[in-house]
């Protein structure tokens, strides 16, 4: 069977299983909306290493995102989330704008513009680097930085650039033919830039902006 087709065979029921573990996970454990919203947000980022080893067309590799934009719009502006308990429309948006940036990186992947390392720490880095800077900055997260428009606790900034960090020097450790130096200069540099994107872009629009500018810094020094 062709690996495409086998791709979106799995991508769907992937989709569905992060959903319904979410589900799961804020009626059994009654964990709160932000954290399920959060576990989905980690989940989907998954789906990019199904990208790598299935899909080889472009046009099929987009199908998965769009469906994604299409499922997390419907929760957002037709109301579905109420009843999952995700009833903050303005903190929804983020679930459209990531999968909206899995379009892009798709795209520049296929276009040559930007390498598939550098799509994939972008991604990575906004799936865990984001999500977890949340979830432990909403529950240890006491003091926040001194940035008004922030709004962002050190706990979680920190979450983020250790987390950034970790995901790029592994991927380049294991894939890009780099000193150590340079690795983890890049490493740094794209864990810093990412956590302070991150910390100033509001209403959810870091899921567009964060992973960009990571896999574009990647690119540009990889």
């Amino acid at each position: 069977m062709n690996s495409n087709i086998i791709g979106l065979l799995v991508s769907f029921p992937f989709l569905a299983v992060v959903i319904a573990v979410g589900i799961a996970l804020r009626h059994v454990y009654s964990i709160s909306s932000e954290s399920m919203r959060k576990f989905v947000h980690i989940g989907v980022s998954n789906w990019w290493f199904l990208e790598l080893a299935f899909f080889t067309s472009f046009s099929y590799a987009l199908v998965g995102p769009i469906v994604f934009i299409i499922v997390n719009s419907l929760f957002t502006f037709l109301g579905w989330g109420k009843a999952l308990g995700m009833d903050d429309r303005k903190r929804n948006y983020g679930l459209i704008y990531f999968p909206i940036t899995l379009v892009i990186l798709v795209i520049l992947q296929y276009q040559g513009l930007v390498s598939s390392l550098a799509c994939t720490i972008g991604v990575l880095v906004m799936g865990y680097g984001d999500g977890l800077a949340a979830l432990i900055g909403h529950k240890w997260g006491k003091k926040h930085l001194p940035i008004r428009m922030a709004k962002k606790s050190f706990v979680g900034s920190l979450t983020m650039a250790i987390v950034s960090f970790l995901i790029t020097f592994i991927a380049l450790i294991a894939y890009a033919p780099l000193s150590f130096g340079m690795t983890l200069f890049v490493s740094v540099l794209v864990s810093l830039i990412a956590t302070l994107v991150e910390a100033l872009t509001p209403l959810g629009l870091d899921n567009l902006s964060v992973p960009l500018v990571a896999a574009l810094l990647v690119e540009v020094f990889v």
